[in-house]
């Protein structure tokens, strides 16, 4: 949203006559998932079937920036989505999403400008079949205020710093609700030769002081394997120190090309709740003869816990194993290719497959596997 305001601010600038922008754009989609639950296998234990299930999917959304006054903008973007599984064993899968943005910025001077902006994200959905499932939910809510000052460094190099403040809200399980105060810097280059390519490039990092509205886990010893510590409530309220860094350069020429890296390191007070995450990023888009399109992305999740991970306790049965994890256990290895075509003058057609695995270097013996396969129509109207 930044982004947005800033290109409306320059265009203010210029004493662009019109100001005005706005997209518009829905799709509806049919989509196929191989284990709609996104259930991992634990080596010798009894695992329950992953349930395939096709799918229906929505999803409008719709972006504005206008100049308002004299080297002031403002930006704003809505989003709606859904989607709809058809499985009887997949109906607690279905999902409604809700986000929004706005962002007011001003120009404070030639090189610099301070934009004041705030983020909500909502996720809906039902109760599940099992509720040792409760905290898989994709259920939660969270608002982020910030403000960020933008200072053009020397051309084509700017130097972002923020400040801000996240609630997020995990409706399953309260405990997991957190407040947090964020700060963030981030130093971007773009750079156009003569040769016509454009180059960017973006290396930054952002913190969150996590408070947590539950206690913090310690270990204890399992009551039928004293010698393996689980997780049990503690004393203290749980506080998680939350560090992200993100290294990006991408060429875009005839063909894109880009590659990233990205850090995580979740410093928690809580037992099982301190994780290294390393991210290898590579993306690519080509445009083909026939009007196509092909876009790949693959992320790479190399993930490393301090304490053990545990696998197979609270079972349910004798040999069957129950995973718990936290919204914060998303974060897989992925590997996404997109082939699209125009079909109209507003319209696009999209045809989506995406691979999903377990982290790479885990050393628990779980596996993870999950295929979706999409087609969609798309219409765009913009200005």
């Amino acid at each position: 949203m930044a982004l947005v305001a800033t290109a409306a601010t320059a265009r203010a600038q210029t004493d662009a006559p019109d100001s005005e922008r706005y997209t518009l754009r829905a799709e509806l989609g049919a989509e196929y998932d191989t284990n709609a639950h996104r259930a991992e296998v634990v080596a010798g234990a009894v695992n329950p079937p992953a349930i395939a299930s096709p799918l229906e999917r929505v999803v409008v959304s719709g972006t504005l920036s206008d100049v308002v006054a004299d080297r002031q903008a403002i930006a704003l973007a809505a989003t709606v989505a859904g989607k709809l599984y058809d499985a009887n064993g997949a109906h607690d899968e279905d999902v409604a999403i809700v986000s929004s943005s706005a962002a007011w910025q001003t120009t404070v001077n030639d090189r610099s400008a301070l934009t004041l902006s705030a983020a909500y994200y909502e996720a809906f959905q039902g109760a599940p079949h099992n509720l040792d499932d409760a905290s898989l939910r994709r259920n939660f809510r969270s608002l982020a205020p910030s403000l960020q000052l933008d200072w053009s460094a020397a051309e084509g190099v700017t130097l972002a710093v923020s400040a801000g403040y996240r609630m997020f809200v995990f409706k399953p399980d309260r405990d997991i609700d957190f407040d947090a105060p964020t700060a963030g810097v981030e130093l971007r280059w773009a750079r156009q030769p003569d040769s016509g390519a454009e180059w960017e490039g973006a290396v930054g990092a952002a913190f969150e002081r996590r408070t947590f509205g539950g206690p913090a886990f310690i270990g204890c010893p399992a009551p039928a394997r004293p010698d393996i510590d689980i997780p049990c409530s503690g004393p203290e309220t749980r506080l998680d120190d939350f560090l992200m860094s993100h290294l990006d350069v991408t060429r875009t020429g005839r063909v894109l090309l880009g590659l990233g890296y990205a850090f995580q390191f979740n410093l928690s007070n809580s037992f099982g709740e301190t994780v290294k995450r390393h991210f290898a990023i590579g993306r690519f888009a080509v445009a083909l003869p026939g009007g196509f399109m092909l876009a790949a992305r693959a992320e790479l999740l190399f993930a490393s816990y301090r304490d053990p991970v545990l696998v197979g306790l609270g079972q349910s049965s004798p040999g069957s194993a129950i995973s718990v994890e936290s919204i914060e256990d998303e974060t897989r290895s992925s590997v996404r290719i997109d082939l699209s075509r125009e079909v109209g003058e507003r319209m696009r057609l999209i045809a989506r497959y995406t691979f999903y695995a377990n982290e790479l270097g885990a050393t628990a013996p779980v596996s993870y596997r999950r295929q979706t396969l999409l087609l969609s129509l798309a219409f765009a109207l913009e200005k």
